[in-house]
């Protein structure tokens, strides 16, 4: 059905012995720690770090400038038991930022390194191939941009966001056919050149709904026999399964892939399924077990599909900002919503507290009276 390279691609890690004398400098020239890694003539530059989460970031900051070649060194008081996969890990933690966590892991062809050892200090050297170039990456920000300009975020819920960005992408970006061409494995060959990959699709979604403020990660596995990734998003804290890649080819007639929880995502494809992968144990920070407890326990995903309905119909009447409590800032809210006539569908719901089909400054007085003790039922207030 689709095809979708493996962003996984083969990393080697192979441990050298080294012994030279401690460095003590933040920044160090020392020998090569292979001949035929590099000729004997040259002379590599080291960073030293104190902790994993230095390290860590370091790397980060140059992955996100497409450093090709990083040469760290790392204090044996880090604790650090496992340099490559605990600094990448640091690396490619999700912050809440769309340009680093899973865009950044997405970004990468695939890496070769090197661990080992001087003295007491732990070494690593490591290589990256990216998929895009920092200009593509400068053009894929200015489109995101504009695209992002074009909605009134502030006025939307996490479901609204969701579905205008999945949206998007299933109506306008084209499964690509060439397979050799590096830009349709990126967000930029998704959002710039409408032409994608699985990869493609995933990493766009994800970079756009993270800074629209919308929990979400890339889940690599396999989908119709072969590589494959798709998506989990959030609405009030609960995640639930998105697969843009597979739904482009109805172009938005159909979303049989959006929005749905782990007991039908794949309730019209049978027997092509999604398998979830369980990873790389020796690359776990580059290819995570989606698998495991501990991701599951982070990102919770619905059993069932998505209902709007229900889900408005369950909104604390009131609540306009939805943060589980009736305060003086949804009173705030629903003045400005009176003002300005707009909000999003969450607030709108939330917003006619008495349930009679309009939002008036009858609503506002209730909630100022509830907040004020009067009133202790909407329905029922007199």
């Amino acid at each position: 059905m689709k095809k979708c390279k493996r962003f996984i691609a083969a990393a080697s890690a192979l441990v050298l012995s080294l012994c030279c004398l401690p460095l003590s400098a933040a920044a160090a020239e020392i020998s090569p720690p292979s001949p035929e890694a590099v000729s004997a003539e040259a002379r590599i530059v080291y960073e030293r770090f104190d902790s994993v989460t230095e390290a860590g970031l370091y790397v980060r900051e140059n992955l996100k400038r497409h450093t090709e070649e990083l040469h760290i060194i790392l204090s044996p008081w880090s604790g650090s038991a496992d340099i490559l996969n605990d600094v990448l890990g640091v690396a490619f933690a999700e912050t809440g930022r769309g340009d680093e966590g899973d865009y950044l892991r997405l970004s990468i062809e695939g890496y070769s390194s090197y661990t080992g050892y001087m003295l007491l200090d732990q070494v690593l050297d490591i290589r990256f191939n990216y998929n895009s170039t920092i200009e593509e990456e400068a053009v894929f920000a200015e489109k995101e941009a504009e695209f992002l300009a074009s909605m009134d975020i502030d006025r939307m819920d996490e479901y609204e966001k969701i579905t205008a960005v999945y949206d998007y992408l299933v109506k306008n970006v084209d499964y690509a056919e060439n397979f050799e061409r590096s830009e349709v494995y990126t967000a930029y060959g998704a959002l710039v050149e409408k032409v994608a990959v699985c990869q493609g699709y995933i990493q766009a979604m994800y970079r756009i709904l993270t800074d629209m403020g919308v929990s979400c990660r890339a889940v690599n596995g396999e989908g119709n026999g072969g590589d494959h990734v798709w998506g989990i998003a959030a609405i009030n804290d609960t995640y639930y399964l998105l697969d843009p890649t597979w739904d482009s080819q109805f172009d938005g007639v159909f979303k049989i892939f959006f929005l749905k929880g782990y007991g039908d995502f794949d309730e019209y494809s049978s027997p092509v399924v999604h398998i979830t992968g369980t990873g790389d144990e020796r690359n776990s920070a580059f290819v995570p077990d989606c698998t495991s407890e501990s991701f599951a326990m982070a990102y919770p995903v619905a059993e069932s599909a998505f209902d709007p309905q229900t889900y408005y119909d369950s909104l604390i009447r009131g609540d306009l900002n939805i943060d589980g409590v009736i305060d003086i800032f949804d009173l705030i809210s629903m003045k400005k919503l009176i003002l300005s006539g707009t909000a999003s569908a969450s607030s709108l719901a939330a917003a006619d507290v008495n349930r009679d089909g309009d939002i008036t400054i009858g609503d506002a007085v209730l909630i100022q009276r509830f907040i004020e003790g009067s009133v202790t039922d909407f329905l029922n207030a007199s």
